[in-house]
């Protein structure tokens, strides 16, 4: 399991606005296990790999349903690993931080830059208080499985894709969490052929945002949004992906919810046998890659 719990910036920033602009905020377990004062400041509590961060502001923020707003978070799991006791940290938002850096001036500039992904490093004592110097903002996640993974192909699906099916190399033994989504990488010809789908005629008969529209920008694979504010469509960057060393992309993950196709795809199979050859030719050949790399590390001294 990950020491690092990943959000989506656009969840959590109206969250550190909320606790800002409430008058009075309640004490949580957080607070209590840091020992702190009370002040606007964001409660995350962990559970495994799965994650959530709420506003300490009263009123609380409820949904239209009557439940808590919350940001959930999550990280890569071993699907055999039972998960470790629940965690709970406090994070001020107006403490400044050694360098003198605030979490909520570092949240704004984040949305300000589009930086879409907040990583917050939960591997600290008990009780420590989580201020700007254990949060990282980046464009797009790298970090979607551990370094050994091993991959297998599978047939892929989301409903982000209007249930298209795809082949993908799947992260073995790990998933997202306990909706248990699936981490994938996608060749480049496969995400050829899904931007080219996902930006079809077809679209027209859907609404605005309901799929995202995929663009390239040199090797980078640019996931807009659509948004509707009156006036006509406008386009926000979502996420994006870059290709990885065996020039992959991990189109969508911890985010597109992606799930194995246990039934044949339109053509009849389960796989093009020449995807499945090239998937598993790249597989084989990270495999090797890493074991390589791990001959070559320098042994570690005894004393």
């Amino acid at each position: 399991m990950s020491n690092r719990l990943w959000f989506r910036v656009e969840d959590v920033l109206p969250l550190a606005e909320h606790a800002l602009a409430c008058p009075t905020h309640r004490l949580t377990r957080a607070q209590t296990t840091a020992g702190e004062h009370n002040t606007a400041a964001l409660a995350l509590r962990r559970c495994g790999s799965s994650g959530s961060l709420r506003s300490n502001g009263v009123p609380v923020w409820h949904t239209s349903a009557g439940i808590e707003q919350v940001a959930d978070g999550a990280s890569w799991r071993r699907v055999d690993q039972s998960p470790p006791p629940e965690q709970h940290f406090y994070l001020p938002l107006r403490h400044p931080d050694p360098d003198g850096r605030r979490l909520i001036d570092v949240l704004r500039a984040g949305r300000s830059l589009e930086r879409t992904w907040l990583a917050v490093d939960t591997d600290v004592w008990p009780g420590t208080t989580l201020d700007a110097t254990h949060v990282d903002l980046v464009d797009h996640r790298a970090e979607i499985a551990p370094a050994g993974t091993r991959w297998r192909p599978a047939v892929v699906t989301s409903p982000r894709v209007d249930h298209r099916c795809y082949p993908a190399l799947v992260a073995d033994g790990y998933d997202t969490g306990e909706d248990g989504d699936l981490i994938c990488r996608f060749d480049p010809h496969t995400t050829r052929h899904l931007v080219e789908d996902l930006s079809g005629p077809w679209r027209a008969a859907t609404m605005p945002g309901e799929h995202p529209l995929p663009r390239f920008d040199g090797t980078c694979l640019m996931l807009l949004e659509e948004i509707d504010l009156g006036d006509g469509i406008h386009l926000t960057i979502d996420d994006r992906c870059y290709p990885d060393r065996d020039g992959y992309y991990s189109i969508g993950a911890y985010h597109w919810q992606w799930r194995a196709v246990s039934r044949p795809t339109r053509s009849g199979r389960f796989m093009p046998l020449r995807s499945r050859l090239r998937l598993e030719t790249t597989a084989v050949t990270g495999r090797l890659r890493d074991l390589r790399a791990r001959r070559q590390q320098p042994p570690t001294s005894a004393g």
